[in-house]
């Protein structure tokens, strides 16, 4: 068989495996380059805003997914994302008979500043107070954690991605009550295109540089909270015993 028709051969039997191939793969190989930007985007306080959806007492108590310690350490870790970087921060949910109070510390982010949307009678915190708020900040990377993530912080999160925003979603600072629906929620945020994110590389990513101007406050988070973030309080085991220390 001569070099061309062998070559012609090959991309008909390239073509018609394409031609094959299920809808939603092609779908999904067109939709995986937008993801793979969003992933690689640099986070700077400058260009992200900070999200909290539904950290209220009256659903805390459902978390379970991740220990409850553990989950409210994370919690705290991140609220204070909003006093280091002092970005732009909107804070979802009411406070009520049934939804109780905000936690205490989304409770300080508040009093910091952090604009709050009306009730809503919706999953997804996505209204048109919250669109015009935040396309008035021109900023596109949304940084969103939240109660529960397999309700009102996937659907925020997913109509953030329909309107055209990268958004990160805290993981391990959004929590429910089911493993199996946390896990297939998380498919479904990285399927549309968000990025999974833990509050530590997010901090980190935010903050950059230990020795530059956020480096002490992003030290002092980590200390008093990433050993309790996954395995809770644990002893220090560098080698001269003085563990993490501030930058100088």
């Amino acid at each position: 068989m001569n070099r061309t028709l062998h070559t012609a051969l090959l991309s008909a039997v390239a073509a018609l495996a394409l031609a094959a191939m299920p809808a939603t793969v092609t779908a999904q190989s067109k939709a995986s380059a937008p993801a793979r930007t969003a992933a690689l985007t640099a986070l700077t306080p400058e260009n992200a805003v900070l999200v909290y959806v539904d950290y209220v007492t009256g659903l805390d108590n459902l978390m379970n997914t991740i220990p409850g310690k553990q989950y409210r350490n994370n919690v705290a870790a991140f609220a204070k994302f909003a006093g280091l970087f002092k970005m732009p921060v909107a804070v979802m949910g009411e406070e009520n008979d049934y939804y109780g109070t905000f936690l205490p510390e989304i409770k300080a982010v508040i009093a910091a500043g952090g604009k709050t949307f009306a009730p809503r009678s919706t999953p997804t915190g996505y209204a048109p107070d919250f669109a015009k708020w935040l396309k008035d900040t021109g900023r596109k990377n949304v940084i969103i954690g939240g109660i529960s993530i397999d309700n009102c912080t996937l659907h925020t999160s997913l109509d953030l991605i329909r309107n055209g925003y990268n958004v990160y979603v805290v993981v391990d600072a959004s929590s429910t009550n089911s493993k199996l629906a946390e896990d297939a929620a998380i498919q479904r945020l990285i399927m549309a295109g968000a990025v999974p994110v833990g509050w530590l590389n997010a901090l980190t990513d935010l903050g950059k540089d230990f020795a530059g101007p956020h480096g002490k406050g992003m030290m002092q988070i980590i200390q008093a909270h990433w050993p309790a973030s996954t395995v809770g309080p644990v002893d220090d085991t560098t080698p001269d015993g003085r563990g993490m220390q501030l930058p100088r």
